[in-house]
């Protein structure tokens, strides 16, 4: 196999193909994805009022905001996994379920992480515990 330079006349094309392609993928999910309609925005309404009304720091709203876009990346990746594994078989295979299996956990386990830290954060604020402080600066 050769080396060969890559066409740059070409580059910009591939690159707003690419962002086409992510823009279509996106559109995609929030057209057809339930998790991506209705419980990932029920969880970030949620997190923001128990946020609001916990008063809780910018830097905890950041954190939330973090996890709910890995929450969204895993969902599509699931989602990706789904579709290509009932694309190989219509058959029912325990290798399949398996895979389908392992990627929802991977999705539920990001759920898991979103509910925890609102409630972990919400339970600071109660204690009056600056666990920034804590972990940022140090407690003296």
């Amino acid at each position: 196999m050769q080396f060969e330079k890559p066409d740059k006349k070409g580059v910009f094309t591939q690159i707003f193909r690419n962002i086409s392609d992510s823009g279509h993928g996106l559109s995609i999910m929030f057209k057809e994805s339930g998790t991506v309609k209705r419980l990932i925005p029920i969880e970030f309404v949620g997190g923001l009022l128990i946020g609001l009304a916990g008063r809780f720091i910018p830097l905890e709203f950041v954190i939330l905001a973090v996890i709910l876009i890995i929450l969204f990346t895993v969902e599509t990746l699931n989602t990706a996994i789904e579709e290509v594994n009932d694309l190989v078989t219509l058959e029912v295979d325990e290798r399949v379920r398996r895979s389908k299996d392992m990627a929802s956990g991977a999705v539920g386990v990001w759920h898991l992480v979103y509910v925890v830290c609102v409630f972990l954060f919400l339970f600071c604020h109660l204690a009056k515990f600056p666990w920034w402080i804590a972990i940022l600066g140090g407690v003296k």
